[in-house]
């Protein structure tokens, strides 16, 4: 936090709005501070843009970088929703006014013809702007494209004969939705033509994740030959969102390598952040410093956010409940509204663990009634409704927090570890007992009486 204005880290955004409100008097303010919230999600990147236009006002009339990508993104949302008076971004390199630029380092933005730099093509061995790159990754210009085979043909006969299940139109399009580029679905095209057992038993080590996405399509599309690749690490089949060691590993083994004792409660996990000193701060102590606690509109006090609604943020005594019926159980109770069904939900059934009544599986009730609860994925099957856990990304969920099973497993790795997140070989055992019980929340409440 070292350096920011205070006004930056009490109301980042209002501090913005207000700004913009000095140069543009065409839009309303509440439709600016929408282009806000919009345009930059996280915290600390509105802080980031905050700061910038807090130190030089004047990028809203020049455009003019170096400044923050997320100023260039600003500018351009306002001028699409009508802006009069706010300047486009400009190019670093020509100086012109642009519709959309591109971010590049130092603070830097710029038009395509002036960041996409010129090289030596392979073809014709001049310096020229490169269109497409062969399968050595070798620049090629507009004049000399690749006639070094077809790599989508290679693509689909590669797959077509290693499961027949599947047409060459369905590799097409699971290519298409992996990748949407033309030279990014030849450079895939290449990489799992050099490398095929990535389809079968080597997917972590995908050049890129767009080779995961394409593997997830070929699994989506119906193939049964092509198989979704395990972690290297904890040997489950889940999202392989991290890189290690040139190897994709899923994000909770990510967290374990990662983690170290926080500086501020010193539990053992993976820094959120790291304060002025550049000391690890845990997600819990992360949104508990001083910096990070906002007004609450509920009862006017700093505390850490909670929810934020229309009206603005609350902590977690304020957030909105009221009195009715809750649409699980059916009793009278202090409720939330449920974002997944629309009704109210009391706190017991948001914490009441079930046996699906659609799909059979143990999981947190989120839908249904009483005597037939529905899990997350049997109330709304639709994959992009959800959210995801934080640390496993596999639990389907609204929550920004990590979901139960996460929790345990930190909780074991703290109560049994040495101190670095490190469990002893005869204790593996114990821990993954504990980690895979059906139940996480008896076995959270075991540990708390422990």
């Amino acid at each position: 936090m070292t350096g920011l204005a205070k006004e930056v880290i009490a109301d980042p955004v209002g501090l913005v709005v207000r700004l913009i409100g000095n140069v543009e008097k065409h839009l309303p303010a509440e439709h600016v501070r929408d282009i806000v919230l919009t345009v930059v999600r996280a915290r600390a990147g509105r802080r980031s843009l905050a700061q910038a236009l807090h130190d030089d006002p004047s990028l809203l009339r020049t455009g003019q970088p170096p400044a923050p990508y997320c100023v260039a993104k600003l500018l351009m949302a306002l001028n699409d929703a009508g802006a009069q008076n706010v300047a486009l971004p400009r190019c670093g390199e020509c100086g012109r006014a642009c519709r959309y630029v591109g971010s590049s380092t130092g603070g830097r933005w710029g038009c395509s013809p002036c960041f996409d730099k010129p090289a030596v093509c392979a073809g014709c061995h001049e310096e020229r702007r490169v269109t497409s790159r062969d399968p050595h990754g070798e620049p090629r210009c507009q004049n000399c494209p690749d006639t070094d085979g077809d790599p989508l043909r290679e693509l689909t006969e590669l797959i077509t004969n290693l499961d027949p299940t599947l047409h060459t139109d369905a590799v097409l399009a699971a290519l298409g939705r992996a990748t949407v580029r033309p030279a990014g679905q030849r450079r895939l095209a290449w990489a799992v033509v050099a490398r095929p057992e990535m389809l079968t038993r080597a997917g972590h080590e995908a050049p890129t994740p767009a080779a995961l996405r394409f593997i997830n399509e070929l699994v989506e599309a119906g193939a049964t030959k092509v198989v979704r690749p395990a972690c290297p690490r904890c040997h489950e089949v889940k999202a392989l969102s991290k890189l290690l060691e040139g190897k994709r590993i899923c994000r909770a083994c990510f967290a374990r390598h990662a983690a170290v004792p926080c500086s501020g409660c010193g539990a053992v996990r993976e820094p959120a952040t790291r304060d002025a000193e550049g000391r690890p701060l845990c997600p819990n102590c992360m949104i508990r410093q001083p910096a990070n606690l906002e007004e609450c509109v509920g009862c006017r006090r700093r505390m850490p956010v909670a929810t934020r609604l229309p009206d603005g943020p609350r902590c977690n005594n304020c957030r909105p409940r009221i009195t009715a019926e809750c649409g699980i159980c059916g009793r009278m109770a202090a409720c939330e509204m449920s974002r997944a069904t629309g009704q109210p939900w009391c706190e017991r059934c948001q914490h009441r663990w079930v046996t699906c009544s659609g799909c059979d599986s143990v999981a947190q009730a989120r839908g249904g009634n009483w005597e037939a609860p529905l899990c997350a994925k049997c109330t709304n099957p639709d994959p992009d409704f959800w959210g995801r856990c934080p640390v496993c990304t596999t639990t389907w969920q609204l929550s920004p927090r990590p979901c139960q099973r996460c929790v345990l497993d930190q909780q074991v790795r703290d109560l049994l570890g040495d101190g670095t997140g490190t469990l002893r070989p005869e204790l593996a055992p114990f821990q993954e007992a504990l980690t895979k019980a059906e139940r996480p929340d008896v076995a959270l409440a075991w540990i708390s009486r422990s």
